[in-house]
């Protein structure tokens, strides 16, 4: 099993020069949290996406058996996995996590890697189930688990608005499955980047089964995008510990 962490965010919204998964919360980097939960998932090796900064993120984490993929530009998520073609093989068991989510426990990872197995399916996604959805991209689903299809905000019409599971951007897949309909995915009109969401609705319309995996805990969630986020984020994580 290969862990893809997209990191190559830049840190605008927080106001840093620091690259965003370098920003302690804790005492620690974002970045080293996610490292923990992933390899306590039982994950082999993991292929870390880097951009802007990354001369940062390479000499902090360089001796703990990492591989670094470099997005050159950021284009978005599906842009950041393809940026590791070079790396995987065809018949590569992938999890894409992010490097600036630090709360995802293990133990969700182990299930959405166990789903898509279990299921034979093409793409597990990790969903969550908030009262207010407002501005994710919400998760509409056939029968049972499988996923139909995922719409986001600015496209969702007032039945859709209404669902209250949505995307997590977590994701379980074989590389060789996911690779053809990823190169196809065509650039968003509105923002010019590629999105990993785009791949998955794409691997739906061939037909293939998409199975959703709903966590217990939404918290998990919790990203830090702003400063703001970030204390949240700290609060959360403090009182996990305090409850150990």
């Amino acid at each position: 099993m290969t862990a893809i962490v997209l990191a190559a965010g830049k840190s605008k919204r927080m106001g840093s020069e620091t690259p965003k998964v370098l920003i302690p919360v804790e005492g620690r980097p974002l970045l080293g949290h996610v490292l923990d939960s992933v390899r306590r998932a039982g994950v082999e090796r993991i292929v870390v996406v880097v951009g802007e900064g990354r001369e940062g993120v390479t000499a902090e984490f360089r001796d703990q058996g990492l591989e670094f993929a470099v997005q050159a530009e950021q284009k978005g998520t599906a842009d950041a996995v393809l940026a590791c073609r070079d790396l995987l093989a065809a018949d590569e068991e992938c999890v894409v996590v992010y490097g600036d989510v630090p709360m995802m426990r293990a133990e969700t990872i182990r299930r959405l890697i166990r789903a898509r197995a279990e299921r034979g399916a093409e793409i597990a996604v990790l969903t969550a189930e908030f009262d207010d959805p407002f501005g994710y991209g919400r998760i509409v689903r056939g029968e049972g688990d499988v996923i139909e299809d995922i719409v986001e905000e600015r496209d969702a019409d007032e039945a859709v608005r209404q669902i209250r599971e949505v995307n997590s951007g977590f994701y379980a897949f074989i590389w060789g499955r996911l690779l053809p309909v990823l190169e196809r995915v065509e650039p968003s009109p509105v923002s010019g980047e590629y999105y990993l969401t785009d791949a998955v609705k794409g691997v739906r319309a061939e037909g293939g089964l998409v199975v959703a995996v709903r966590m217990a805990d939404p918290a998990q969630m919790m990203g830090a995008n702003t400063p703001e986020q970030l204390e949240q984020v700290a609060r959360e994580m403090a009182r996990r510990a305090g409850g150990r």
